[in-house]
């Protein structure tokens, strides 16, 4: 990797931990490695017509170890790789492993939508990934090729198969969809029922792809009442910052959880941090982006001025 963008540690003045003026720890990154998708679900992206970020736009790998490094001396312990889909990326493995190197020992998790996944289970593996979010909307192949408008579905289905033979952690991740995959909620649940896994059902948000409002939405709640009704849920201790709600589910190996993505009531607990693939700090999904990180390495900033600009960012935008 250029020598330029070493991950090698160097000195930062600040206090190695990120607090919000809510004080809130923030020790969790979400790490955008491209916006690039290989699906065209209907409820995240028009058809087509998309406008990709420009390549030169993007971080490359050697800036991406970068920033995650310097999250990484600041107290930040986990590190999701996103996209889009992150395993279209060239060399996104590599990158994954030199992350998971760092001398921290930060936590490397994927969320993948499994297209392409069993090609690399056994290099994210070898890579020290911990954990995998697999996005998978129906078990059914044709309602799966009706939401993400592609082939492939016997791929994704196979992957939930091979992460556990690898022997892995999974959870699968639905976005309930009314009219559309409601109905199989059951069906997700009995995936729990034989196999060690936490499927999660997630609160769409009210509007599709192209921007238009849905006919039809439900809430986490909707969803919760739903599963109750059906099943003996026990809610399960976690971690204060989880953004989903965990419960183990009477004779089952597995867990359900629900996500309320759209109604957000885990703010007050959040301790996410993003940054997207041009290197843009989010302090919140639904916020503006902040500080461009990858401008200001391209134009020579040290990694005190990048803590500078990181806590001056969250400081503004916490608020």
């Amino acid at each position: 990797m250029d020598s330029r963008f070493s991950s090698a540690p160097r000195a930062v003045s600040s206090p190695a931990t990120l607090v919000d003026p809510q004080g809130r720890t923030l020790d969790y990154l979400r790490l955008a490695v491209t916006d690039r998708c290989n699906l065209r679900c209907s409820y995240c992206m028009p058809e087509k017509g998309l406008d990709w970020v420009p390549t030169l736009a993007v971080m490359t790998g050697d800036e991406m170890l970068r920033v995650g490094a310097l999250f990484v001396r600041l107290g930040v312990r986990k590190i999701r790789i996103t996209g889009g889909e992150p395993l279209v990326r060239r060399g996104i493995v590599d990158i994954m492993a030199s992350l998971g190197a760092l001398p921290e020992r930060p936590e490397i998790l994927l969320t993948t939508n499994g297209t392409v996944l069993t090609d690399h289970i056994d290099a994210l593996k070898a890579a020290g990934v911990h954990r995998i979010n697999l996005s998978l909307d129906s078990l059914r192949e044709d309602r799966w090729s009706k939401i993400t408008r592609r082939q492939g579905f016997a791929r994704v289905r196979g992957s939930i198969d091979a992460v556990l033979e690898a022997g892995l952690g999974l959870k699968v991740n639905m976005v309930v969809l009314p009219g559309l995959n409601d109905r199989e909620i059951p069906d997700f649940v009995e995936l729990t029922r034989h196999l060690p896994i936490t499927v999660r059902f997630i609160e769409p948000m009210p509007f599709d792809g192209a921007g238009r409002k849905m006919e039809e939405t439900i809430t986490g709640e909707e969803i919760l009442l739903r599963l109750r009704s059906r099943y003996d849920l026990t809610p399960v201790l976690q971690d204060q910052s989880a953004v989903d709600k965990v419960f183990s589910v009477r004779g089952f190996a597995g867990r359900v959880g629900v996500i309320e993505g759209h109604s957000r009531k885990f703010c007050s607990t959040c301790s996410r941090l993003r940054v997207d693939a041009r290197g843009r700090l989010r302090t919140c999904l639904y916020g503006a982006s902040g500080v461009n990180l990858t401008e200001m390495m391209r134009d020579g900033a040290t990694d005190d001025e990048l803590v500078a600009a990181i806590r001056g960012d969250i400081a503004f935008r916490f608020k």
